[in-house]
C-alpha cells in the first residue's frame, strides 16, 4: 500500500516515527509530508531514514516548496493509496474542513481521492470545543475517517481527553482503510464467532479450551478490510478489531444468545469460535475445597451454535463452519458440513498442537463439491486474507 503521512506541529509528532516504521516493517511504501510546524518537533532526515523514501513538506534543505511547485502536490495526491494525518492539529482539521490550503500537507488533502484518515491529538479543552467538534462532524460527511484520541496524561500536565491513540490502532485504521475492497463482499453484513468459550466450574476454575481466537479474530479484520459490515462475538481475552462492533461473552450460551440477536440482520456467518463443548452439571457459587475423597465431575453439552444457526438461516444467508480435527481430518469435515448444512467448511489439523496461537497455520475448504486446494501454511493474517478472497470468488460465481 502506498501511504501519506502528513505529520503537523504536535508534541505527539514524535509518535509518527514510530508509526512510519511500523507501517514500512507491514510492507507498505511511506511518504512524509512534514508542515512547518511539524518540523519543529521531528526532523525530515528521522522520516526519511525510517521511510526510506523522500520527506517532502517543510525541509530545511529544500524549502517548502521544492522544483515543480504547481505539481507536486498532484503527483503526490495521485500516488497516495490512504492519507493518514498524524497528529492531525485543530488548525489542519479546521483547514481541511473549509477547503484551505496554504501548504503541501493541505494541497495535497485537497488533490487527493484516496481515503483520508485523521488521529487527533490536542489539548481537552480544544478537543472538546464546538468548533473542532464541528470541523470534524465535516470531516466525517466528506467520507473521512477518524481515530478518536485516548484519555491520560497530556504534554500540558492535565489529564483527560486529546491524547493520540496507540500508534498500533492507528496502523490497523490505515490498513483498513487503504486496503482494496472485494465488490462481492463491500457493504455486507457478516457475523463472526471468535475465541474460546469458558464453562465455570466455582469462582476459580474453569473449562475451556487452547484457542487463543486469533484466527477468529484475523477474519474479523480481513472481512472487515474487504469491505464487509463485520459483528464480532468475541470469547477470550484477544484484542478486538479497530472498527469492529465487538460483543464480548464469555460462556456458549452467551455466545448463542448474542448469535441469535444478529443473525436476522446479517448475509453471512463465520463460525470460527473454539466452543467448549461440555459444561458441569453444577457451578459452586463458592470455591470448591480440596479434599481426601476422589471427585466425580459430571459435565452436560453445551448448546450446539453453529447447527442452530444454521437451522435458522434464510435462502438467502452463507453459513461457514470450522473444524479442528486431529485425525480422519477430510472425512470428519464434511460429515460436519452435510450434518448441518453449511456451505463451507474449513478444516486444519490439530494434532501436537498444530494450528493454535500465533503459529503458521493452514486450512482445507470443503464444500459440497469436495476438497479445495489448502491455503497455507500462512501466518495467521495472510491466511485470512486467503480465506476471505477465496469465498469472495465462490460468492461471485454463485447464481443470485
Amino acid at each position: 500500500m502506498q501511504i501519506i503521512l502528513g505529520v503537523t506541529g504536535g508534541v505527539a509528532a514524535y509518535k509518527s516515527a514510530e508509526l512510519a516504521r511500523l507501517l514500512v516493517n507491514l510492507g507498505h511504501r511511506v511518504r512524509c509530508i512534514l508542515t512547518e510546524a511539524g518540523a519543529r518537533f521531528i526532523t525530515p532526515l528521522t522520516l526519511t531514514s525510517l521511510t526510506g523514501e523522500p520527506c517532502y513538506g517543510a525541509n530545511p534543505d529544500q524549502g517548502e516548496w521544492r522544483a515543480k511547485p504547481s505539481i507536486e502536490h498532484v503527483e503526490l495526491a495521485r500516488w497516495a493509496e490512504v492519507v493518514a494525518v498524524v497528529p492531525a492539529t485543530a488548525d489542519i482539521l479546521g483547514k481541511a474542513a473549509n477547503g484551505l490550503a496554504n501548504d503541501l500537507l493541505s494541497t495535497v488533502l485537497l488533490a487527493t481521492r484516496a481515503p483520508v484518515l485523521w488521529a487527533p491529538a490536542m489539548n481537552t479543552g480544544m478537543w472538546e470545543h464546538p468548533a473542532v467538534q464541528a470541523n470534524l462532524a465535516r470531516l466525517r460527511s466528506f467520507g473521512h475517517a477518524v481515530v478518536d484520541p485516548g484519555e491520560g496524561f497530556l504534554a500540558c500536565g492535565e489529564e483527560g481527553s486529546g491524547k493520540l491513540a496507540e500508534v498500533a490502532v492507528i496502523a490497523e485504521a490505515i490498513q483498513m482503510h487503504g486496503a482494496p475492497k472485494q465488490q462481492t463482499l463491500s457493504g455486507r453484513r457478516v457475523l463472526i464467532t471468535a475465541g474460546p468459550t469458558q464453562e465455570d466450574l466455582d469462582p476459580v476454575r474453569t473449562l475451556t479450551n487452547r484457542s487463543t481466537g486469533t484466527m477468529g479474530i484475523e477474519l474479523a479484520r480481513a472481512f472487515r478490510n474487504a469491505g464487509a459490515r463485520v459483528q464480532l462475538v468475541l470469547g477470550g481475552d484477544g484484542p478486538a478489531p479497530w472498527g469492529v462492533e465487538t460483543t464480548r461473552v464469555r460462556s456458549a450460551q452467551q455466545m448463542l444468545e448474542a448469535c441469535l440477536a444478529r443473525w436476522a440482520d446479517a448475509e453471512g456467518l463465520v463460525a470460527a469460535a473454539a466452543v467448549a463443548d461440555q459444561k458441569p452439571e453444577r457451578q459452586s457459587p463458592e470455591k470448591v475445597k480440596k479434599g481426601d475423597e476422589p471427585e466425580t465431575l459430571v459435565l452436560l453439552r453445551t448448546p450446539d451454535i453453529l447447527a442452530q444457526l444454521a437451522a435458522a438461516r434464510r435462502s438467502d444467508q452463507w453459513v461457514i463452519g470450522f473444524a479442528a480435527e486431529s485425525q480422519n481430518h477430510l472425512k470428519n469435515a464434511t460429515a460436519k458440513l452435510n450434518k448441518k448444512g453449511l456451505d463451507a467448511v474449513l478444516v486444519n489439523d490439530v494434532q501436537n498442537g498444530r494450528g493454535f496461537g500465533a503459529q503458521a497455520n493452514t486450512l482445507t475448504p470443503i464444500t459440497a463439491q469436495g476438497a479445495h486446494p489448502p491455503l497455507g501454511p500462512l501466518p495467521k493474517d495472510r491466511l485470512a486474507l486467503a480465506v476471505v478472497n477465496w469465498w469472495a470468488q465462490r460468492l461471485e460465481a454463485r447464481p443470485d
